[in-house]
């Protein structure tokens, strides 16, 4: 479990499950594999396809049954666990397979979805701290089982996490919120302070915390031209109540510091026909009018955050050109990069424009050139 933004609160694990002596179309044993964390419901976690009937033939091998739990370790009271059981058609559990834990208020009846049985259930918040066996049965039948690790109730947390690990004008701040905990009630919190442009509304996201319900997060960018100094950071519920609050120590770049003028290079022109690593590039660049020209920028220590600022310019373009970072396979090896794909306008005369690139607010300006020829 972590209270950073942005990351998962819980591992998985793929378990052996023995049969307990139960023929479900000829499967019977105990299958022992491991898998590795992922989400509820993506494809990777279906080891056996999606078919509504996985029905074993006399000559074929028997598919064993497989639990697939997550978010059962460093469990806390009112976190999710999802049950998934493999390897068991649709017939043969004919909707009547349920998990028990004590754990659990109560039974949990698995339904039948994408080639599985699956549920998610939430851990009481009056569990106590232990390790809570856990059964899946088909019929009456146990054909699995695993276990539950709780763990003790965490006060409700609130981290601010900058994006280069200091505070940086212009720059995302993470800001996250963790209220698991017995008691705590409402939806609606908000953070504000003199270093951001506004209120930001803390949300839930499903993605990062699926298993926490109760997890708030934001990523604001500072406000540029903040001063550097400290800056009091305060987390607001319902109605206005503040909750807590904290410092922020923000400091601008410096001569000396590696993210003050990074080491940056470009812009480069080629055809975005051909791609970057097949045509010749270079600052220099031939076009028609009402062509196109890729823009190619890297820059060794780029600031945070520029992948949401870096703008070519020129008056050869249709409009300014916000560059993307480039996380394809072809950048593997090079400098971190950002590319885009500008169009040239169709009523521009022929002569040579410049296209300037400024990085690290401003700090940093370059300029390459393309060349407009008659058509």
């Amino acid at each position: 479990m972590t209270d950073r933004l942005g990351e998962t609160m819980n591992w998985s694990r793929l378990v052996g499950v023995a049969a307990a002596g139960l023929l479900l179309g000829g499967c019977s044993g105990a299958a022992s594999t491991t898998g590795q964390p992922s989400s509820p419901g993506t494809s990777a976690d279906t080891p056996h396809g999606s078919a509504d009937d996985t029905v074993s033939t006399p000559d074929a091998t028997p598919l064993k049954p497989m639990l697939l739990l997550n978010g059962n370790l460093d469990a806390r009271p009112g976190q999710l666990v999802d049950i998934r059981l493999d390897s068991v058609s649709r017939a043969q559990g004919d909707d009547a397979v349920t998990a028990r834990s004590p754990a659990f208020s109560g039974p949990v009846r698995l339904r039948w979805q994408d080639g599985s049985y699956r549920a998610v259930q939430s851990l009481p918040m009056t569990d106590t701290p232990g390790q809570y066996p856990l059964t899946v049965a088909v019929a009456g039948r146990t054909v699995a089982h695993d276990s539950i690790q709780v763990v003790r109730s965490e006060r409700p947390s609130f981290t601010m996490t900058p994006a280069s690990g200091l505070a940086r004008p212009g720059e995302p701040l993470g800001l996250y919120f963790d209220d698991l905990y017995p008691g705590e009630r409402g939806t609606d919190f908000t953070v504000r302070s003199a270093a951001l442009p506004g209120p930001v509304r803390l949300v839930h996201d499903e993605h990062y915390d699926f298993y926490n319900p109760r997890a708030f997060s934001a990523g604001p960018v500072l406000r540029t031209g903040l001063a550097d100094g400290t800056y009091t950071v305060g987390l607001y519920g319902p109605h206005g109540r503040r909750i807590t609050e904290k410092r922020l120590k923000v400091r601008a770049s410096r001569p000396g510091d590696a993210d003050y003028l990074g080491k940056a290079y470009g812009p480069d022109f080629y055809d975005p026909r051909t791609g970057y690593s097949d045509s010749p590039h270079g600052h220099d660049f031939r076009v028609r009018p009402g062509g196109q020209v890729a823009v190619m920028w890297h820059d060794v220590d780029p600031d945070p955050g520029e992948e949401t600022r870096l703008i070519a310019t020129s008056p050869v373009f249709t409009r300014a050109l916000r560059l993307h970072r480039d996380d394809s396979k072809a950048s593997d090896g090079d400098d971190p990069r950002y590319f885009g794909t500008a169009t040239v306008r169709a009523d521009i005369k022929p002569g040579r424009y410049a296209v300037k690139v400024v990085a690290h607010h401003g700090r940093v300006s370059k300029v390459g050139y393309v060349t407009v020829t008659a058509r």
